[in-house]
């Protein structure tokens, strides 16, 4: 069981390149009296990242730092997007973290279908757009979304941050570029988070609580903005050549043995059997980057259900676009 326990490290300690600070997660509550924050775009493009939201985004004053004082819930019931592109005008799609492990192959995914897509990344590199979710305002954050997602059909989210000292406000960044899609026409969002099992679990470690809250706003924001976002929640995925502890990565040679272990039918039946919490994500198996990548373009195309919560879901999605 070197794995599990392995992968339960690291989802701990990555638990997303994917959930806002110093609070637990509560019990679901009734979103009455909130308004989409893309119906009053008044926030001060001088105020700091996560010091302000517009006030409309919540009734109690919610930016991306002090979400978690308000929790909700969303229901987790597979529906087809109704999504259909438009045929007046061409698909383009943006991809907002496109240089790491899941972005770069959504990246390579779309071009390689000849769908005209803009990417962004943290410093610019590899001919993306430079948007540092971490240094912007949330008025200039959703600003500039909303400017590259200007005639997009559908923007995917795969930004994430685990382990620096801006984790809640990165993660919630997604929420914010949510409300900047929906301004911009945008007709399909999908967005790379974690698992409810690995939240769930998670949430009593302090040093996750910035990472949990910030995965928690956006989840909660992307889905009262586009109530049929495409959302996507892994347990753990594994890609790439190297074994890595920041960020955690398992190796995809090693990830695809374990997949294959952990999906075996004597396993799965455990499972299947297994209460919540430590086990059950111990034996959930781990997915590759190439196939939530797969599934995210499948969801951006109107093509994949809205809720992929399960290493199963997930799979079966990546295959849509075969």
């Amino acid at each position: 069981k070197i794995f599990t326990l392995s992968v339960l490290s690291l989802c701990i300690s990555y638990a997303a390149s994917f959930s806002p600070g110093n609070v637990a997660v509560t019990k679901p509550q009734s979103r009455a009296g909130w308004k989409p924050c893309f119906a009053h775009p008044t926030a001060d493009s001088n105020d700091k990242v996560g010091d302000h939201v517009s006030d409309s985004i919540t009734a109690s004053g919610s930016t991306r730092r002090n979400f978690m004082s308000v929790a909700f819930s969303s229901a987790g019931v597979l529906v087809l997007p109704s999504l259909s592109l438009a045929d007046d005008r061409s698909t383009k799609v943006l991809v907002l973290g496109g240089t790491g492990l899941v972005g770069s192959r959504v990246v390579g995914i779309l071009n390689g279908m000849g769908v005209a897509t803009v990417a962004t990344s943290r410093d610019g590199r590899d001919g993306t757009v430079a948007v540092d979710f971490a240094q912007l305002s949330d008025s200039d954050l959703r600003s500039k979304v909303a400017e590259l997602a200007k005639d997009c059909t559908a923007v995917i989210s795969c930004v994430g941050a685990i382990g620096t000292g801006n984790d809640e406000l990165v993660n919630a960044g997604t929420g914010i570029a949510a409300v900047a899609a929906k301004e911009a026409g945008v007709g399909q969002f999908v967005y790379l988070t974690v698992a409810p099992e690995v939240k769930e679990f998670a949430k009593d470690f302090d040093f996750l609580k910035g990472y949990i809250a910030g995965k928690s706003y956006s989840r909660e924001t992307v889905m009262s903005t586009f109530p049929k976002a495409t959302l996507i929640e892994p347990t753990f995925i594994y890609g790439g050549d190297e074994f890595k502890v920041n960020p955690p990565r398992v190796a995809g040679f090693y990830g695809e043995f374990i997949e294959g272990l952990l999906g075996s039918a004597p396993v799965r039946a455990v499972e299947g059997v297994m209460l919540e919490g430590f086990f059950k994500i111990a034996l959930e198996p781990p997915v590759s980057a190439d196939a939530v990548a797969s599934a995210a373009v499948a969801g951006a195309l109107g093509k994949s259900p809205n809720i992929l919560d399960t290493h199963d879901k997930i799979k079966n999605a990546s295959k849509l676009l075969l």
